[in-house]
């Protein structure tokens, strides 16, 4: 488990099937996700998506629930909220030192921050953590703006243009490579 000043990075537990079922079955938050990520987004859908995470952890990656916080400004309620996921996965063969970072939020939980709160957490966790890890990357749809600030301000730095290279609901669109380097976190 991770906290920041407003978010718990916990794993997930069977119970968050239904709340994070709920968070997720929106088209809004679907839009930029890649075609494994359904929509509509059941429970049955959460449900396997936490057994597939917990049953193959390797210790090569993580996947966290973002919560906010309980009894807080943000979260007045005594029980932390789900709002979000985060993960990284690790690549294999010669990039096996890289790993691939991800995530989403719940519409309700947009443009507060807390993707980025969360993504510096996860970064500097898993550096300190895993000493042959040498690289995180990620990727956004050319037209996902938001998601584009999330990695520039978790200090990710934009590394090029795949054209043409992602095809969302039938529309063709570019995909924005973003990095860090070990050596470049601050």
């Amino acid at each position: 488990m991770l906290e920041t000043q407003r978010l718990i990075l916990r794993r997930f537990y069977p119970s968050d099937a239904e709340v994070m079922a709920q968070a997720a079955d929106n088209k809004s938050v679907s839009k930029n996700m890649r075609d494994g990520f359904p929509y509509p987004y059941t429970v049955a859908h959460a449900e396997s998506f936490i057994n597939n995470v917990a049953n193959n952890f390797d210790g090569a990656g993580q996947h966290c629930g973002i919560f906010v916080k309980a009894n807080t400004t943000e979260n007045p309620s005594p029980e932390p909220v789900f709002v979000g996921t985060i993960g990284m996965m690790a690549k294999n063969d010669i990039y096996f030192r890289t790993w691939e970072m991800g995530y989403w939020l719940a519409e309700t939980a947009w443009g507060k921050g807390y993707a980025t709160e969360a993504a510096k957490a996860l970064i500097r966790w898993c550096f300190e953590t895993w000493p042959e890890l040498n690289r995180i990357e990620a990727c956004a749809n050319g037209g996902n703006k938001a998601s584009q600030n999330v990695l520039r301000k978790s200090g990710l730095v934009e590394e090029g243009t795949r054209r043409g290279a992602v095809c969302k609901n039938g529309e063709i669109l570019d995909e924005i490579l973003f990095g860090l380097l070990r050596s470049e976190l601050s």
